[in-house]
């Protein structure tokens, strides 16, 4: 009996520190069982909870300040949108993302002494236009043609009938070089004028020729108006040689040859359109107004060219 109950008492024994061990394993598994699943925004708070706490742990430990938190920032009334790279919007361009102003905040915190703010931003883009010294080259040589008609000029001399001389049609062959500096270009021409004249009356006439070797200094403007072709404006200012050579005949009888020979003032205004059909290479029509002073006897005279060229850019 004695035994019997010694034996019961054992096995109650064993039963109760058998629970007591497992008591934590069964509390575990049924915390398992009935624990909620918690969204992302839950399971970052926890950890930044946790991560506070041991950051005030080792502030304590080292004497620091402890890491604080970011500020969250106010959202903006009026947010600006940028626009997609794929957005549906057809008028939508690279280059209107980019002239895009763009804002950024930093916020930060120095060793617990405030909270700092910086503002990034960065300025309106503005697209670049290229001059024509990008499109075209920094360099060029145009050489060219022309139709020149001159203004009739007078003749001094004591004969009233030959005050006022005819010219006529004539050409002019030029050469221009020179540089360009962003959308204004500087260079030298070399031009040669050719016209004859001629007066005829009841008892006399007069027939003679006109030339002009001219050296200018130019100047000019240039405006794109389509992606190859250019307006320009120019200007010139220089020293021509002048020559004026005439035979006179008074009722059947020559006179002796009239000429002149004299370096003279020399000026001119241009207007250009040139087309660029490759890279370097271009054709041109324009007209030019090209004045001179007198030559001795024969006054101060003016042309009109009506020109065509070639022009060479590198």
């Amino acid at each position: 009996m004695r035994s019997n109950t010694h034996g019961l008492f054992s096995r109650v024994l064993s039963f109760a520190i058998f629970s007591l061990l497992m008591l934590p394993c069964i509390e575990v598994l049924g915390q398992r069982g009935v624990q909620p699943s918690i969204d992302r925004d839950e399971y970052f708070r926890r950890l930044e909870e946790r991560a506070l706490k041991l950051s005030g742990k080792f502030a304590e430990i080292s004497g620091t300040q402890p890491v604080k938190l970011f500020d969250a920032r106010e959202p903006q009334s009026n947010p600006k949108r940028l626009p997609s790279f794929d957005s549906p919007n057809p008028g939508f361009s690279q280059s209107g993302y980019d002239a895009t102003s763009m804002q950024s905040e930093f916020i930060s915190d120095f060793n617990g002494t405030g909270v700092g703010t910086k503002k990034f931003i960065d300025e309106e883009v503005i697209e670049y236009q290229p001059t024509m010294e990008d499109k075209r080259g920094q360099y060029f040589l145009r050489p060219s043609i022309a139709l020149q008609v001159n203004g009739d000029q007078k003749f001094n001399t004591l004969l009233t009938d030959l005050t006022k001389i005819d010219s006529h049609i004539g050409y002019s062959l030029g050469l221009h070089a020179g540089t360009r500096v962003e959308n204004f270009n500087l260079g030298v021409r070399l031009g040669y004028h050719y016209n004859k004249f001629s007066k005829s009356t009841t008892s006399l006439s007069l027939e003679g020729e006109n030339e002009l070797l001219s050296f200018l200094v130019s100047g000019g403007y240039s405006v794109s108006l389509r992606e190859k072709l250019t307006l320009e404006l120019g200007a010139g200012l220089g020293f021509s040689n002048r020559f004026n050579f005439a035979l006179l005949d008074v009722r059947g009888s020559v006179l002796p040859p009239i000429s002149s020979d004299k370096t003279v003032f020399t000026y001119e205004f241009s207007l250009l359109l040139d087309y660029a059909y490759t890279e370097n290479l271009s054709a041109f029509a324009g007209y030019r107004f090209v004045g001179v002073s007198k030559n001795g006897p024969f006054d101060r005279n003016v042309s009109h060219l009506f020109e065509l060229g070639l022009g060479a850019s590198f």
